[in-house]
């Protein structure tokens, strides 16, 4: 564990220096934790002081995910790439002043490369992704709520999977095939079959 003013201050250089990085910064104490991964023999110059928890060498599929058996509420917003993180200063600043005593979770930040897939979060744009975590037994919808709104002013998009309260029209706006997306899963869908209520709603059929 290391301050969180030490990854504030060598952030570009842990993104240019390692094939993924990632860091979770945990609120009630202003502390991070580092997370790199690289090939083998490839090791950055670059190392966070401090402890190293732990250390794994193995296949990435293997390496990087997490056997959480926690339960959590989770919102994480995928932004234009930063160097300098506006957003997660402004968020930081937010929580501290805000909900740092009711927050019991970390914030996770990690970076993106770009890709060309429709409707992806990190179309046409390097991304870095800011993520509240927030146990399930502790309230999280006021929380949410005024954070998401520093993710938009930003330029962020919402993981499909977690919670956000963006809608059709805002969406539109974020995704440059976002039309021909439409049409394509009509084409490939057209009695509906593979929609729900849920996602009329967030792609703006609930009158088809």
């Amino acid at each position: 564990m290391i301050h969180i003013d030490w990854v504030l201050e060598h952030f570009a250089e842990l993104v240019e220096q390692n094939r993924s990085f990632d860091f979770y910064w945990y609120p009630r104490s202003d502390m991070a934790q580092v997370r790199l991964l690289n090939e083998p023999g490839e090791e950055p110059t670059l190392l966070p002081p401090g402890e190293l928890k732990k250390e794994v060498t193995g296949p990435s599929y293997e390496v990087i995910p997490n056997d959480r058996h926690l339960v959590f509420e989770e919102m994480e917003y995928m932004l234009p790439f930063d160097e300098q993180l506006a957003a997660f200063r402004e968020v930081r600043e937010r929580v501290k002043s805000e909900h740092r005593a009711l927050v019991g979770w970390r914030v996770l930040v990690r970076t993106i490369a770009a890709d060309n897939v429709m409707i992806s979060n990190a179309q046409g744009r390097d991304t870095m992704t800011i993520a509240l975590l927030q146990n399930n037994t502790l309230p999280f919808k006021e929380y949410f709520d005024d954070i998401e709104p520093i993710f938009q002013r930003h330029g962020g998009r919402p993981h499909w999977g977690k919670k956000h309260t963006m809608k059709a029209p805002e969406l539109a706006r974020l995704y440059p095939e976002w039309e021909r997306f439409q049409q394509i899963r009509k084409q490939m869908d057209p009695d509906g079959v593979m929609m729900n209520d849920y996602l009329k709603e967030l792609l703006g059929e609930e009158g088809e």
